[in-house]
Protein backbone atom coordinates (compact mmCIF):
# COMPACT_ATOMS: atom_id res chain seq x y z
CA UNK A 1 0.00 0.00 0.00
CA UNK A 2 1.54 3.37 -0.95
CA UNK A 3 1.83 5.70 2.06
CA UNK A 4 -0.48 8.98 1.60
CA UNK A 5 2.34 11.32 1.69
CA UNK A 6 3.27 9.39 -1.39
CA UNK A 7 0.45 10.41 -3.11
CA UNK A 8 -0.42 14.18 -2.12
CA UNK A 9 1.38 16.14 -5.67
CA UNK A 10 1.96 19.27 -3.57
CA UNK A 11 4.83 20.08 -0.96
CA UNK A 12 2.04 21.77 0.83
CA UNK A 13 -0.30 19.24 1.24
CA UNK A 14 2.53 17.25 2.41
CA UNK A 15 3.72 19.30 4.90
CA UNK A 16 -0.14 20.32 6.37
CA UNK A 17 -0.61 16.43 6.43
CA UNK A 18 2.78 15.92 8.58
CA UNK A 19 1.14 18.91 11.26
CA UNK A 20 -2.35 16.67 11.05
CA UNK A 21 -0.67 13.71 12.41
CA UNK A 22 1.07 15.81 15.38
CA UNK A 23 -2.31 17.26 16.08
CA UNK A 24 -4.14 14.38 16.34
CA UNK A 25 -1.47 12.25 18.13
CA UNK A 26 -1.67 14.78 20.52
CA UNK A 27 -5.48 15.28 20.33
CA UNK A 28 -5.80 11.85 21.86
CA UNK A 29 -3.44 12.19 24.36
CA UNK A 30 -5.57 14.99 26.05
CA UNK A 31 -9.01 13.78 25.09
CA UNK A 32 -9.46 10.20 24.96
CA UNK A 33 -13.07 10.58 24.23
CA UNK A 34 -12.63 13.60 21.03
CA UNK A 35 -14.48 12.59 17.89
CA UNK A 36 -13.50 13.54 14.35
CA UNK A 37 -15.46 14.59 11.58
CA UNK A 38 -15.18 16.66 8.85
CA UNK A 39 -13.02 16.82 5.17
CA UNK A 40 -9.93 15.22 7.39
CA UNK A 41 -11.83 12.25 8.62
CA UNK A 42 -13.50 11.18 6.22
CA UNK A 43 -9.98 11.29 3.88
CA UNK A 44 -7.73 9.72 7.09
CA UNK A 45 -10.26 7.10 8.00
CA UNK A 46 -12.36 6.22 5.27
CA UNK A 47 -9.85 6.33 2.40
CA UNK A 48 -11.01 9.36 1.08
CA UNK A 49 -9.72 10.80 -2.07
CA UNK A 50 -10.05 14.49 -1.17
CA UNK A 51 -7.51 16.56 0.32
CA UNK A 52 -8.61 18.72 3.56
CA UNK A 53 -7.07 21.39 5.76
CA UNK A 54 -8.68 21.81 8.81
CA UNK A 55 -8.81 19.18 11.79
CA UNK A 56 -12.91 19.52 12.91
CA UNK A 57 -13.67 17.85 16.12
CA UNK A 58 -16.59 17.14 19.17
CA UNK A 59 -15.12 16.95 21.88
CA UNK A 60 -16.46 18.32 26.27
CA UNK A 61 -15.05 21.52 27.62
CA UNK A 62 -12.75 20.87 29.82
CA UNK A 63 -10.70 23.96 30.09
CA UNK A 64 -7.87 22.01 32.11
CA UNK A 65 -7.52 19.67 29.32
CA UNK A 66 -7.72 22.25 26.63
CA UNK A 67 -4.79 24.05 27.74
CA UNK A 68 -2.38 20.82 28.10
CA UNK A 69 -3.70 20.08 24.23
CA UNK A 70 -2.22 23.32 22.99
CA UNK A 71 0.27 23.92 25.48
CA UNK A 72 1.55 20.23 24.53
CA UNK A 73 1.57 21.47 20.53
CA UNK A 74 3.76 24.45 21.47
CA UNK A 75 6.15 22.26 23.13
CA UNK A 76 6.15 19.91 19.65
CA UNK A 77 6.88 22.86 17.83
CA UNK A 78 3.85 24.68 17.05
CA UNK A 79 2.93 28.61 17.44
CA UNK A 80 -0.44 29.42 17.99
CA UNK A 81 -1.53 32.16 15.76
CA UNK A 82 -5.29 32.09 17.17
CA UNK A 83 -7.14 30.53 19.67
CA UNK A 84 -10.49 31.93 20.70
CA UNK A 85 -12.65 29.45 22.91
CA UNK A 86 -16.27 30.55 23.48
CA UNK A 87 -19.38 28.60 25.61
CA UNK A 88 -19.66 26.16 22.02
CA UNK A 89 -16.72 25.80 20.35
CA UNK A 90 -12.74 26.50 19.98
CA UNK A 91 -11.54 28.12 16.91
CA UNK A 92 -7.54 27.77 16.49
CA UNK A 93 -4.82 28.61 13.69
CA UNK A 94 -1.23 27.25 14.27
CA UNK A 95 1.93 27.30 12.48
CA UNK A 96 4.76 24.30 12.72
CA UNK A 97 7.27 26.09 10.56
CA UNK A 98 5.74 28.06 8.13
CA UNK A 99 2.71 25.26 7.63
CA UNK A 100 -0.27 26.98 9.22
CA UNK A 101 -3.14 24.64 9.79
CA UNK A 102 -6.55 24.96 11.25
CA UNK A 103 -7.94 23.21 14.65
CA UNK A 104 -11.73 23.38 15.36
CA UNK A 105 -13.87 22.23 18.09
CA UNK A 106 -17.35 21.81 18.67
CA UNK A 107 -18.60 20.94 22.83
CA UNK A 108 -20.97 18.43 21.90
CA UNK A 109 -21.68 14.69 22.62
CA UNK A 110 -22.30 12.84 19.70
CA UNK A 111 -22.65 9.01 18.44
CA UNK A 112 -19.05 7.70 17.38
CA UNK A 113 -17.32 4.40 15.97
CA UNK A 114 -13.93 3.10 16.48
CA UNK A 115 -11.97 3.75 12.83
CA UNK A 116 -8.32 3.68 11.86
CA UNK A 117 -7.12 7.20 10.96
CA UNK A 118 -4.02 6.74 8.73
CA UNK A 119 -0.89 8.65 9.34
CA UNK A 120 1.38 10.31 6.16
CA UNK A 121 3.68 8.02 6.32
CA UNK A 122 1.04 4.53 6.46
CA UNK A 123 0.87 3.94 10.06
CA UNK A 124 -2.69 4.51 11.85
CA UNK A 125 -3.67 5.80 14.99
CA UNK A 126 -7.16 4.78 16.95
CA UNK A 127 -9.45 7.15 17.03
CA UNK A 128 -13.47 7.93 16.84
CA UNK A 129 -15.21 9.21 14.01
CA UNK A 130 -18.70 9.61 12.97
CA UNK A 131 -20.10 6.42 10.93
CA UNK A 132 -20.71 6.78 7.38
CA UNK A 133 -24.29 7.41 7.59
CA UNK A 134 -23.72 10.05 10.25
CA UNK A 135 -21.05 11.62 8.03
CA UNK A 136 -23.50 11.87 4.89
CA UNK A 137 -26.46 13.84 7.17
CA UNK A 138 -24.17 15.99 8.37
CA UNK A 139 -22.29 16.70 5.09
CA UNK A 140 -26.06 16.92 3.53
CA UNK A 141 -26.75 20.20 5.94
CA UNK A 142 -23.23 21.48 5.45
CA UNK A 143 -23.63 21.64 1.93
CA UNK A 144 -27.65 23.55 1.93
CA UNK A 145 -26.06 25.82 4.05
CA UNK A 146 -22.40 27.20 2.21
CA UNK A 147 -22.33 25.10 -1.31
CA UNK A 148 -19.37 24.20 -1.32
CA UNK A 149 -17.89 21.54 -3.79
CA UNK A 150 -15.65 19.99 -1.42
CA UNK A 151 -19.06 19.24 0.39
CA UNK A 152 -20.67 17.74 -2.76
CA UNK A 153 -17.73 15.42 -3.26
CA UNK A 154 -17.89 14.22 -0.05
CA UNK A 155 -21.63 12.88 -0.48
CA UNK A 156 -20.81 11.64 -3.89
CA UNK A 157 -18.07 9.58 -2.14
CA UNK A 158 -19.92 8.70 1.29
CA UNK A 159 -22.34 7.15 -0.80
CA UNK A 160 -20.42 3.97 -1.59
CA UNK A 161 -20.06 3.24 2.02
CA UNK A 162 -23.80 3.05 2.99
CA UNK A 163 -26.94 0.68 2.39
CA UNK A 164 -29.78 2.07 1.28
CA UNK A 165 -32.43 2.64 3.85
CA UNK A 166 -35.86 5.25 4.30
CA UNK A 167 -34.01 7.47 6.27
CA UNK A 168 -30.66 7.78 3.85
CA UNK A 169 -33.46 8.14 0.91
CA UNK A 170 -35.60 10.63 3.12
CA UNK A 171 -32.28 12.88 3.44
CA UNK A 172 -31.20 12.47 -0.42
CA UNK A 173 -34.56 13.54 -1.23
CA UNK A 174 -34.12 16.59 1.10
CA UNK A 175 -30.65 17.26 -0.45
CA UNK A 176 -31.79 17.10 -4.16
CA UNK A 177 -35.06 18.93 -3.69
CA UNK A 178 -32.88 22.38 -2.23
CA UNK A 179 -29.88 21.36 -4.12
CA UNK A 180 -28.03 24.53 -6.09
CA UNK A 181 -25.00 24.49 -8.23
CA UNK A 182 -22.00 24.86 -6.10
CA UNK A 183 -20.08 28.56 -5.55
CA UNK A 184 -16.73 27.44 -6.22
CA UNK A 185 -16.86 24.83 -8.25
CA UNK A 186 -13.43 24.72 -10.02
CA UNK A 187 -11.81 24.49 -6.77
CA UNK A 188 -12.57 20.65 -7.13
CA UNK A 189 -9.67 19.79 -9.09
CA UNK A 190 -6.75 21.37 -6.83
CA UNK A 191 -8.02 19.11 -3.77
CA UNK A 192 -8.29 15.53 -5.41
CA UNK A 193 -5.83 13.25 -4.67
CA UNK A 194 -5.37 10.80 -7.37
CA UNK A 195 -7.28 10.36 -10.81
CA UNK A 196 -9.60 12.04 -12.91
CA UNK A 197 -12.09 15.29 -11.27
CA UNK A 198 -15.79 13.82 -11.39
CA UNK A 199 -17.69 16.35 -12.99
CA UNK A 200 -20.35 18.38 -10.84
CA UNK A 201 -23.56 17.08 -13.11
CA UNK A 202 -22.61 13.81 -13.13
CA UNK A 203 -22.09 13.92 -9.37
CA UNK A 204 -25.61 15.04 -8.62
CA UNK A 205 -27.28 12.31 -11.10
CA UNK A 206 -25.12 9.54 -9.03
CA UNK A 207 -27.19 10.98 -5.99
CA UNK A 208 -30.15 11.37 -7.38
CA UNK A 209 -29.85 7.46 -8.10
CA UNK A 210 -29.24 6.05 -4.92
Amino acid sequence: MIPLLLKLKKESHKQIAKAQDIIVETLYETFNNATMHGGTAIWRCYQGNRFSEDIDVYLSRKLDKINIFFSSLEKKGFKLEKKKISNNSIYSKLYLDRTSTRFEALFRNVKSVLKEYETGEGNYITVYTLSPEDFLLEKINTYLKRRKIRDLYDIFFLLRLIKPSDKIRNEIKKFINNYEKPIDEKELKTIIITGLVPDTDKMVQYIKNF
